[in-house]
């Protein structure tokens, strides 16, 4: 059983959502009483408040969310909703006279550029997260079971997937037979727990493994075909857990 501290981030990213509801029926009254750009801004900032939490949380919470899904939404949705709310509350800020409005207008150019630059770098260096979290010994009973496979999870993805092209690239690959009894040991080295699942296999439930944890997954392998190995427990390092690949020959 996880630690009641690792549902801590669940249970602020459901009171997130919350919240962001009030604040937004809030603003579409306000706005309504007084229909005035300031408040049209607060309102849209607002909304993508809301569109944000749910839009995490969601990808908290919901199990079975595939790789694709989970990639576009770390990679363009949310930076991009981030952006464009950060933008609606500053020129909100400055809206109260035409030379405000002026200023207003030139933070926003300001703010976009700032966002695409700091985009830019965040992809360039995302490689990097959480190297503080490697562990250099691995956890006790991190061997590879006879017959089976061995993942380890760390801030460089699964078995250093990120050097392997992952995402975009499959990493990494499980070979096994139709009929096989799959047995595959998942060691987490990250700072933060991360999830395993394999569509169709595990699809049905979320395998969450602890810092320091390792667990042993086992199913049999009665379909062939290609199934994802992913991550389905939100994390910084989530975008490199989404190129596993499973194939039943």
């Amino acid at each position: 059983m996880l630690p009641i501290a690792l549902y801590y981030g669940d249970f602020v990213q459901v009171g997130l959502v919350a919240i962001s509801a009030i604040l937004t029926v809030v603003s579409v009254i306000a706005y309504r009483r007084r229909p005035e750009g300031r408040y049209l801004l607060l309102m849209l900032a607002f909304v993508l408040l809301l569109i944000l939490s749910v839009s995490t949380a969601l990808l908290e919470l919901f199990v079975g969310v595939g790789p694709t899904t989970i990639q576009l939404a770390e990679a363009y949705l949310i930076p991009s909703v981030e952006l464009l709310m950060g933008v609606s509350f500053l020129v909100a800020v400055l809206w109260s006279s035409k030379a405000r409005r002026r200023g207003a207008m030139a933070v926003l150019a300001a703010v976009v550029t700032v966002g695409l630059v700091a985009s830019t770098f965040y992809a360039a260096s995302s490689a990097g997260i959480g190297n503080a979290g490697i562990q250099s010994i691995l956890p006790a009973g991190c061997t590879r079971p006879v017959g089976g496979f061995l993942i380890i999870a760390s801030s460089l993805g699964y078995n250093d997937s990120i050097a392997h092209g992952a995402p975009v690239k499959s990493w990494p690959v499980l070979d096994v037979t139709e009929g096989t009894n799959v047995t595959i040991t998942v060691c987490n080295t990250y700072s933060q727990a991360v999830g395993f699942q394999v569509t169709h296999y595990l699809a049905g439930r979320t395998e969450a493994v602890s810092p320091g944890q390792v667990i042993d997954v086992n199913f049999l392998a009665n379909q062939t075909g290609t199934f994802d190995i992913y991550c389905a427990i939100f994390n910084p390092i989530h975008l490199y857990l989404q190129g596993g690949e499973l194939n039943v020959l």
